[in-house]
């Protein structure tokens, strides 16, 4: 009876481990501080009333700019809340320079005049970047998205995970992207 008893325990031990591992970036495990250092762009909100049931967009996290006077590594970025009639597909890290800038609205998955594919750029989120105090990062995360049907609310909830000296922080953005669906864009030659 001794023998099972300790046998249930390693288990239940392994799968809190398991699931804590997973739950934080660079596969450490480990609860994350709230962090202050990262700019917030209240009240920053994009509506697009063109999407396509079946398109898929890529869509920004706002950018990461460090306003301390530390330099910071930024893990990843995600979105917390992704409403019904999205569908999650990936999350990729870019460089402002390759995007020629921050997108602002969502953006096709295959690009449009104008705006590059960034499914064939590259994609950054295998590595932590860092960014120098008081200064702009040049990374920035994006989230991949299907649309699945009639979209029901907002994509909310920035989240930055990053590191400055030995802690890690998390620290939530204020963004709103509201997708619709709509009439595609007709695009002039």
């Amino acid at each position: 009876m001794h023998r099972i008893a300790l046998a249930a325990a390693t288990v239940a031990v392994s799968l809190v481990g398991v699931a804590v591992w997973r739950s934080a970036p660079g596969s450490v495990a480990h609860d994350f501080r709230t962090g202050t250092a990262l700019a917030d762009e209240a009240d920053m909100e994009v509506t697009s009333p063109h999407a396509q049931v079946g398109k898929e967009y890529w869509v920004a996290l706002p950018a990461a700019d460090n306003l301390t006077n530390r330099p910071l590594t930024l893990l990843r970025g995600e979105f917390t809340r992704v409403p019904h009639g999205l569908k999650l597909i990936e999350y990729r890290a870019f460089s402002h320079e390759a995007t020629e800038g921050h997108p602002m609205g969502p953006t096709p998955v295959g690009g449009s005049p104008g705006i590059p594919d960034l499914t064939r750029l590259p994609d950054y989120s295998d590595r932590p970047s860092r960014v120098a105090p008081h200064e702009p990062g040049d990374i920035f995360w994006a989230a991949r998205l299907r649309v699945t049907g009639k979209v029901t609310g907002a994509l909310t909830g920035c989240r930055y995970f990053y590191r400055q000296g030995s802690t890690d922080y998390q620290q939530d953005l204020s963004c709103v992207t509201k997708i619709r669906l709509g009439p595609p864009l007709k695009i002039r030659n």
